[in-house]
């Protein structure tokens, strides 16, 4: 027979998931792996799942704010070694990035003819040019 589990193990071990991942919930809560992939998808549980989310976002910019206050705090009192202040300004940049979009915004421009010379740049303005005038018409 099936072991039955109470509303209260299936809103810690859904949380759970939501706060690591399956296998480590059901690790740790003692529940088969699909039965707690079952529940993750179960509409019983989307705004259990929805309101993790918004409330682990909201926590984790509250404990952002405060580590970034007591590390500034921590480095005007000295208390970094120099070789601790790179390692950390390392992780605050990619962070800082990260939350920001920027690693994932980058644009970058190029051309690819720049670096042709002169001659071999007329060659394929001539090639495009006879390319557009030989491909058939769109409207045909």
């Amino acid at each position: 027979m099936p072991r039955r589990y109470t509303k209260r193990e299936k809103v810690n071990a859904v949380i759970a998931a939501e706060m690591s991942s399956v296998e480590a919930a059901a690790e740790q809560a003692g529940i088969p792996r699909k039965t707690l992939a079952y529940w993750l998808d179960a509409p019983e549980f989307a705004d259990l799942r929805h309101k993790t989310r918004e409330e682990m976002s909201a926590g984790m910019a509250t404990i952002v704010h405060l580590a970034q206050t007591r590390i500034v705090a921590e480095i005007e009192a000295g208390n970094f070694q120099p070789h601790d202040l790179v390692i950390l300004l390392g992780v605050a940049t990619d962070k800082s990035q990260l939350l920001s979009g920027a690693p994932t915004a980058r644009t970058e421009t190029r051309s690819l003819s720049e670096s042709l010379p002169d001659h071999e740049k007329e060659a394929l303005a001539d090639a495009i040019d006879a390319w557009i005038k030989e491909r058939p018409s769109v409207d045909a």
